[in-house]
């Protein structure tokens, strides 16, 4: 039976000791404890600024005339991004609520000026090792996208990008640094095919825009990226990663506003009241906005830069470790995020064993068909400098009992014909045997798996029952 909409309301605590026990089965930050889905700057002091999130949650964003506080907090958050990322008189840019959004925004907007003077179904080159975001966009936008096999070093190769261009090209794309291994793309020599082709050259620095600025004042070495190279058009920006704002803060910059226009929605064919956005939203709280404009303040430069410093501390302590305990670091990492990988034994119940003593890595199964390792991943923050000598004592005696697990890759590989309804029945009856699970995933095709997170997705999410 469906859960009913209730009669009666609920009673404040009630509420709160409802809620309370829903959040018990949730991951907990235990300062440091995470290296996934949680950018901890390690400060308290922050937790003194939610009560502006609270403050600004109700005033809406889509009309400025009538909240002209949210208009002045977004300018200055894009100029301050603005600054920080070389752009030049005239950048513009769109707060956001993440890296998907801000992608697909400028992807549109590229996909809009392709169509100025082309036909076609516009093309997107980019690296296999892109985010997935873009797929996502291509797929909503109606484009097409070709993505091609990264060098040695699991950077974009340049070249393999330029022989791909055709008339159909709509957008080049590179990544710093990329996701799953923390390597950045050669920008650079992106930039140069861009402005010889006349290309639109988006850079994904959602990861890297609100930490890689800082490393480089600090003496760090970081290719250009940004607005410094002319070729780039576009820099998408998380700011509640490395930026340390609340969750559903992003930015969208452009080079310029000509650029920018293209994004914008605008519809005054209907008889309520004109609409114009500038990004996909409508009703947008102005909560996150907030609360992102007073973390940007209250740090500024020297406080990012700080911290920046302690993260790259315990980036330098955790790789060193980790090689030394006799992982491989996955290619040649150029930010704060890394992967590493085992070619001995099996990195799934090395990734399991850290999560049941208390870590939270990123497993990344990869694919064979792909030809890439399997690996586990680290975001790594200020706050781990506080227990990176303990994450690598449970490592190394995890690493010293280390099995290949042989049994669970045969039976993953046995199982590839009829895997995607034996998946989801194994994670339904038996959610404990991760290990295995991460096997199947990467012995299976990329469709299969595709499938089976669909099916996964489509089961979890479902009208509650009583």
């Amino acid at each position: 039976m469906l859960k009913q909409f209730p009669e009666n309301g609920m009673d404040i605590q009630k509420i709160h000791e409802t809620l309370d026990e829903l959040g018990k089965n949730d991951i907990k930050n235990s300062r440091g404890r995470l290296f996934t889905y949680f950018y901890d700057p390690g400060i308290d002091e922050l937790n003194k600024l939610q009560d502006i999130f609270l403050k600004f949650s109700n005033r809406n964003g889509m009309d400025y005339h009538a909240f002209p506080s949210t208009l002045k907090l977004e300018n200055d958050v894009i100029a301050m991004m603005a600054s920080l990322l070389h752009g030049k008189e005239g950048s513009a840019g769109t707060f956001t609520t993440g890296g998907t959004e801000s992608i697909i925004l400028a992807m549109k907007a590229a996909r809009d000026r392709f169509f100025e003077k082309h036909h076609g179904v516009p093309e997107v080159i980019l690296p296999v090792t892109a985010h997935p975001s873009f797929s996502k966009a291509v797929e909503y936008l109606g484009l097409k996208e070709i993505r091609l096999p990264v060098d040695e070093h699991y950077l974009a190769d340049p070249e393999l990008m330029r022989k791909a261009i055709t008339e159909n090209t709509a957008m080049i794309v590179g990544s710093a640094p990329s996701f799953p291994y923390g390597t950045i793309d050669p920008v650079k020599e992106l930039s140069d095919i861009a402005l010889e082709n006349n290309l639109w050259l988006h850079v994904d620095a959602c990861v890297g825009g609100m930490i890689l600025p800082f490393l480089k004042r600090l003496g760090h070495n970081v290719q250009d990226f940004d607005f410094t190279l002319p070729g780039v058009s576009s820099i998408s920006v998380d700011l509640h990663k490395y930026g340390f704002t609340p969750k559903g803060s992003s930015v969208i910059m452009y080079k310029n506003e000509e650029l920018r226009k293209h994004q914008i929605y605008v519809n005054a064919k209907w008889p309520g009241y004109p609409m114009s956005n500038a990004g996909m939203q409508a009703t947008k709280s102005a909560g996150p906005l907030a609360g992102t404009w007073s973390i940007m303040n209250y740090l500024g430069y020297k406080g990012y830069t700080d911290l920046a410093s302690k993260t790259l501390s315990a980036y330098k302590t955790l790789t060193k470790g980790i090689e030394n305990i006799g992982y491989e670091i996955t290619g040649k990492p150029d930010a704060t995020i890394f992967a590493f990988q085992d070619n001995n034994n099996s990195i799934f119940t090395t990734g399991v064993n850290m999560i049941e003593k208390g870590w939270y890595p990123q497993i990344q199964p990869s694919n064979l068909e792909l030809g890439l390792p399997s690996t586990i991943h680290l975001n790594v923050c200020p706050v781990h400098v506080e227990v990176a000598d303990e994450f690598l004592s449970d490592l190394e005696n995890i690493h010293k009992n280390a099995g290949k697990d042989s049994g669970s890759r045969e039976l993953a590989v046995e199982s590839r014909d009829k895997a995607v309804d034996y998946l989801v029945n194994l994670i339904e009856q038996n959610p404990e045997k991760k290990t295995l699970f991460f096997h199947m995933i990467y012995n299976l095709d990329p469709e299969k798996g595709e499938e089976i997170f669909r099916k996964i997705t489509d089961m979890d999410f479902h009208a509650a029952e009583e």
